[in-house]
């Protein structure tokens, strides 16, 4: 970015005032009248740029440089001035229909994010900014956006929007313009299809869910064979087991057991 001097300029600007009061003061009627105008004329290059702007200079229709913010002063009918929007714009795409990998048609809503680093090359190169972005980012959008299927697209939105930032950086970032982000905002599927990828996923969910329902049980058989195994070590094991279920139920009663019985289910766990 070539930054342009303003001191000549305001040194001609402090001439001109001087030969409008010396006009006005030495050459009658003639000379009020020529100094007024005169004044009139120089006070017209006076202009205000703000901190968050620059202003590109022409001078006779040639390209002379950037002006910061600031109190400047241009010859008005000899120089030109441009203001140029630093700051960061968001600059919101139309909305667009793509084609998926899988032939789905999809809409897709995204922002771009931008910020202007050389005003004076997009000046020089780009006449208008905001359509030269939506065109590039509506070819490369229909080119990625191909290449995916939908599903790949909804899980990686973010790695798509990186993926066309920087393409769309390498084409256009030499003429001055830094694409910070482009955000993917909305991707719009048909209702039928959203309806076939809900049922899908509920068919999915409902088979992982007996999925895991099965192997539970088979968890649990092989804990009840565990302890069949281990209480069939025990002489008594079996019936002790027998009676704590007896005295853990709700409807708790004393039972007399006579010991032959012990006898009967140490036989019958044999």
């Amino acid at each position: 970015m070539e930054e342009y001097s303003n001191m000549r300029q305001w040194g001609i600007f402090f001439i001109l005032l001087l030969v409008s009061f010396l006009l006005v003061k030495f050459f009658g009627i003639f000379g009020m009248i020529s100094g007024i105008i005169l004044l009139l004329y120089t006070l017209s290059g006076i202009k205000i740029i703000y901190n968050y702007e620059k202003a590109v200079i022409f001078t006779l229709g040639y390209y002379s440089g950037v002006l910061s913010g600031g109190l400047i002063y241009i010859l008005p009918g000899f120089q030109k001035l441009i203001k140029v929007d630093m700051r960061i714009i968001n600059y919101e795409l139309p909305e667009q229909v793509l084609l998926t990998a899988d032939n789905i048609n999809i809409t897709v809503r995204s922002t771009v994010f931008y910020r202007i680093v050389d005003p004076g090359k997009v000046i020089m190169n780009i006449r208008d900014l905001d359509k030269t972005i939506l065109n590039y980012a509506q070819t490369n959008l229909r080119d990625i956006f191909g290449k995916y299927n939908l599903n790949d697209i909804l899980q990686k939105r973010e790695e798509i929007g990186i993926e066309l930032r920087d393409i769309i950086q390498r084409e256009i970032g030499e003429w001055g313009v830094d694409i910070i982000a482009i955000k993917i905002q909305d991707i719009i599927v048909p209702q039928e299809i959203l309806s076939a990828l809900t049922q899908r996923a509920i068919a999915e969910r409902l088979a992982q869910a007996k999925v895991i329902e099965s192997q539970g049980e088979l968890q649990a058989a092989e804990n009840y064979k565990k302890a069949a195994e281990i209480l069939s070590e025990s002489d008594y094991g079996i019936v002790l087991r027998f009676l704590e279920i007896l005295r853990s139920s709700q409807n708790t009663k004393i039972i007399v057991v006579p010991p032959e019985i012990f006898n009967l289910f140490k036989k019958l766990s044999k």
